[in-house]
């Protein structure tokens, strides 16, 4: 029998269970998507760096960028330095319209603010 030590299995008498673990293949089945339906991803380049994130509606391509562990360039959050600018290489469609402070900072440019460019549903 496997024990798992926790602070309560140290007193005489408990024992911790823990539940079967699935076993790998399937869990690797799991996050696979499904054939015929595409994974929701913005690809980014900035200078050097580029990145693929997933897309989580109502999350800035900035913050969804810094939780998903990927390096990008930015200062403000505010839309103003536009250190953050990055050209979006596949998946502009899960990213809102530019707003005025992507339009005043970067006008009729592909490119995009990723702390104002918010995602939306897949």
């Amino acid at each position: 029998m496997n024990r798992e030590w926790t602070v309560g299995s140290l007193i005489p008498g408990r024992e911790t269970r823990r539940a079967p673990l699935e076993p790998p293949a399937r869990l690797a089945e799991e996050k696979q998507p499904s054939p015929g339906k595409l994974a929701a991803a913005v690809q980014w380049k900035q200078k050097e760096a580029s990145c693929t994130v997933s897309v989580k509606p109502g999350v800035t391509l900035l913050d969804a960028t810094l939780e998903q562990g990927c390096s990008i360039d930015y200062k403000c959050r505010k839309g103003t330095c536009g250190r953050c600018a990055v050209d979006i290489l596949s998946g502009e469609a899960f990213l809102s319209p530019k707003n005025e402070a992507e339009q005043k900072k970067l006008g009729a440019s592909l490119r995009r603010l990723a702390c104002q460019a918010v995602m939306r549903e897949a």
